[in-house]
């Protein structure tokens, strides 16, 4: 339990390889099987070279997805691109589906952050459940058609639906794998990952992507590009939301997003009876790096510390940036008190590792105040848990750093 993230075991790197070994086969064996529909096709005439320009017109309009992306930080980097490969599979079946979600999805963010065996594992991943997704899409097909040969167009749609469900289970399958592998999740803490707004951005998803199908079919490819760029449009707005809740320089929660999660995490300590911990940090000696490195230094340091925090705690912990060279940690689902000091102890310690910046190699210490959350206590409210967590880190500080945790209560019930 809240062991450091990407604290790689062999079972990760033989499910990656399985991965995408089985994404090469699945793909190879889908072009062979499965050749691209010309319904794809941007010329009147169909042939290749309309196929061709239909492939690459969807592989283009799919990498704007990695745009956003990019500006979320990453966040729901597994449905952004649904909509792109669900009407590339419905025009030109599964190889087409299967190459769009594999070229569809590279974005600079996973090119410059994602270790090459997790890039190739992820566009396997998405390849299979795009595979998946159109044959189903073609079984479906092939049936109603077989026993509504009139009604083409209500088989049509159910057809897509029943690809665009299967799409989205492999693949949401599929990254389970790897996050109960990564960051040690039970099956139970990693379905509460794809919570509700995960489920509900996921449906949405699938409705763009018969949308698209549908202009592309009825009016012509020029027609989907206007409704992909009026679906960017909703989402720039949606977006400002998202980015609102993080900090731009970390990427981190903002206060306003962190509390909210934290909301949540006393919901259900008090329902399931689970421990919680929230963790107040403060860097010790960043002042002496700004003086000596100027701000330009000091903000690196800040990038970093982010980097390390976020690569310390489990997708379904929080941390934010609280401002200035405070963050904070939150820690769902802990065992007991023991658990959440050890948990803190290794981010403390990711924290300390020296950090390189231009001008030479630098080092923060760091104050961590914990307050752990038990069901067995009396449940504080959120302004009271800060305040109590900086009492911890002022304590902390005052013993010249490290760890201060509180000592109430025993082991949750």
């Amino acid at each position: 339990m809240n062991r450091r993230r990407f604290d790689h075991r062999p079972a990760l790197y033989v499910y990656t390889a399985a991965t995408i070994v089985a994404g090469a086969g699945v793909l190879a064996w889908t072009a062979q099987a499965f050749p691209i529909s010309e319904v794809i096709s941007l010329t009147a005439g169909g042939g290749r070279e309309g196929v061709l320009l239909g492939l690459v017109f969807w592989v283009c309009v799919g990498l704007l997805g990695g745009t956003r992306v990019e500006r979320l930080h990453g966040h729901g980097v597994l449905t952004f691109h649904f909509p792109f490969i669900i009407a590339a599979l419905a025009l030109g079946g599964p190889t087409a589906g299967a190459l769009v979600a594999l070229i569809s999805t590279i974005e600079r963010r996973e090119l410059r952050d994602v270790p090459w065996y997790g890039l190739l594992g992820n566009h396997a991943s998405l390849t299979m459940a795009a595979v998946a997704g159109g044959v189903t899409m073609l079984g479906a097909r092939a049936l109603l058609a077989s026993m509504a040969p009139q009604d083409t167009q209500a088989a049509e749609l159910v057809a897509i639906v029943a690809g665009s469900v299967v799409l989205a289970l492999t693949a949401t399958a599929l990254a389970a794998g790897t996050v109960v592998l990564r960051d040690r999740l039970s099956l139970g803490e990693a379905v509460r990952v794809y919570d509700s707004g995960f489920r509900t951005t996921a449906a949405a998803e699938v409705v763009l992507g018969w949308m698209l199908w549908l202009t592309y079919v009825l009016i012509g490819w020029w027609a989907a590009l206007v409704c992909a760029t009026f679906v960017l449009v909703m989402w720039n707005g949606h977006d400002a939301r998202e980015i609102a809740r993080h900090d731009a320089m970390t990427g981190l929660l903002s206060r306003a997003g962190f509390d909210a999660r934290l909301a949540d995490a006393l919901d259900a300590v008090r329902k399931r009876g689970r421990a919680a911990a929230l963790l107040a940090i403060d860097l010790d000696g960043f002042k002496a790096i700004n003086d000596t490195h100027g701000h330009a230094g000091g903000d690196d340091v800040i990038r970093t510390v982010g980097a390390r925090l976020r690569a310390s705690i489990r997708l379904t912990d929080s941390a934010v940036r609280r401002g200035g060279d405070e963050f904070g940690v939150l820690l769902v689902d802990v065992d007991d008190r023991l658990t959440a000091e050890a948990a803190a102890r290794r981010i403390h310690d990711a924290i300390c590792q020296p950090i390189e910046l231009d001008h030479g190699v630098v080092s923060v210490g760091a104050s961590v105040g914990v307050v752990v959350i038990l069901s067995s206590e009396r449940m504080p409210s959120i302004g009271r848990l800060h305040d109590t967590a900086d009492r911890l880190m002022y304590k902390a500080k005052s013993a010249g750093g490290g760890l201060h945790t509180d000592q109430r209560g025993e082991k949750p019930i």
